[in-house]
């Protein structure tokens, strides 16, 4: 039982660190994939949401700083 739950936090980890550098494409398929496993909703709920909140503040960045980062 110990080692199953510790599968799923690291499995849980990887999905969030996934999320953080890619969030809309990556981030959100493995989000949907997790809500489609019963034992992973949870999970599956937070990383979707982090990996959609995450990328609109991604690209609301980009767009502010577009200017700056133009060569």
């Amino acid at each position: 039982m110990e080692r199953a739950s510790i599968r799923k936090n690291r499995f849980f980890l990887w999905a969030v660190i996934i999320a953080v550098l890619n969030p809309f494409f990556s981030g959100l398929i493995l989000g949907l994939y997790m809500l489609s496993e019963p034992d992973f909703r949870k999970e599956g709920l937070i990383v979707t949401l982090f990996s959609i909140a995450w990328g609109i503040i991604a690209f609301l960045l980009l767009s502010k700083f577009r200017s700056v980062l133009s060569f």
